[in-house]
Protein backbone atom coordinates (compact mmCIF):
# COMPACT_ATOMS: atom_id res chain seq x y z
CA UNK A 1 0.00 0.00 0.00
CA UNK A 2 1.30 3.29 -1.27
CA UNK A 3 0.16 6.78 -0.15
CA UNK A 4 0.94 10.41 -0.88
CA UNK A 5 1.29 12.79 2.08
CA UNK A 6 2.85 16.28 2.73
CA UNK A 7 5.28 17.42 4.54
CA UNK A 8 4.44 19.66 7.74
CA UNK A 9 5.51 23.10 8.20
CA UNK A 10 8.02 21.64 10.83
CA UNK A 11 9.42 19.25 8.74
CA UNK A 12 7.20 16.08 10.06
CA UNK A 13 6.19 13.30 8.34
CA UNK A 14 3.20 11.75 9.72
CA UNK A 15 2.22 8.05 7.82
CA UNK A 16 -1.35 7.78 7.83
CA UNK A 17 -3.39 5.55 10.08
CA UNK A 18 -3.76 2.60 7.50
CA UNK A 19 0.28 2.37 6.62
CA UNK A 20 0.88 2.24 10.33
CA UNK A 21 -1.62 -0.24 10.75
CA UNK A 22 -0.30 -2.55 8.06
CA UNK A 23 3.46 -1.80 9.53
CA UNK A 24 2.40 -2.50 12.60
CA UNK A 25 3.86 0.56 14.12
CA UNK A 26 1.58 2.05 16.99
CA UNK A 27 2.71 4.79 19.36
CA UNK A 28 5.47 4.61 22.08
CA UNK A 29 7.09 1.91 19.36
CA UNK A 30 10.43 2.09 18.75
CA UNK A 31 11.46 2.87 15.08
CA UNK A 32 14.59 2.80 12.61
CA UNK A 33 14.59 5.38 10.09
CA UNK A 34 16.96 4.58 7.11
CA UNK A 35 17.57 7.70 5.24
CA UNK A 36 18.64 7.28 1.44
CA UNK A 37 19.27 9.64 -1.60
CA UNK A 38 15.28 10.90 -2.23
CA UNK A 39 14.06 8.37 0.29
CA UNK A 40 13.40 7.26 3.96
CA UNK A 41 13.26 3.80 5.26
CA UNK A 42 11.25 3.00 8.20
CA UNK A 43 11.12 -0.12 10.00
CA UNK A 44 9.51 -0.73 13.29
CA UNK A 45 12.23 -2.36 15.59
CA UNK A 46 10.66 -5.58 17.50
CA UNK A 47 10.94 -5.90 21.22
CA UNK A 48 12.19 -9.82 21.96
CA UNK A 49 8.37 -11.04 22.97
CA UNK A 50 7.53 -9.58 19.72
CA UNK A 51 9.49 -11.05 17.89
CA UNK A 52 9.02 -14.80 19.57
CA UNK A 53 5.53 -14.21 18.23
CA UNK A 54 6.63 -13.31 14.52
CA UNK A 55 5.83 -16.80 12.33
CA UNK A 56 9.29 -18.23 11.80
CA UNK A 57 11.16 -16.04 14.33
CA UNK A 58 10.74 -17.97 17.28
CA UNK A 59 13.47 -20.67 17.44
CA UNK A 60 16.30 -20.16 20.03
CA UNK A 61 15.99 -18.98 23.39
CA UNK A 62 14.93 -15.24 24.35
CA UNK A 63 19.01 -14.28 24.95
CA UNK A 64 19.49 -15.71 21.60
CA UNK A 65 17.31 -13.82 19.82
CA UNK A 66 17.75 -10.69 21.71
CA UNK A 67 21.72 -10.70 20.73
CA UNK A 68 21.03 -11.51 17.03
CA UNK A 69 18.22 -8.24 17.30
CA UNK A 70 21.40 -6.29 18.32
CA UNK A 71 23.80 -7.00 15.74
CA UNK A 72 21.31 -6.70 13.11
CA UNK A 73 20.08 -3.15 14.71
CA UNK A 74 24.46 -2.66 14.41
CA UNK A 75 24.38 -3.81 11.32
CA UNK A 76 21.56 -1.31 10.09
CA UNK A 77 23.35 1.67 11.97
CA UNK A 78 26.61 0.63 9.65
CA UNK A 79 25.10 0.68 6.25
CA UNK A 80 22.76 4.11 7.25
CA UNK A 81 26.30 5.44 8.46
CA UNK A 82 28.12 4.37 5.19
CA UNK A 83 25.70 5.19 2.50
CA UNK A 84 26.64 9.07 4.02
Amino acid sequence: MQETTKVGNKGEILPKKALREIAGIKPGDQVLIEARLGELLIRKIYSVEEALNLPGFSEGTAEEIEKEIEEEAKQQEKLTVNDH
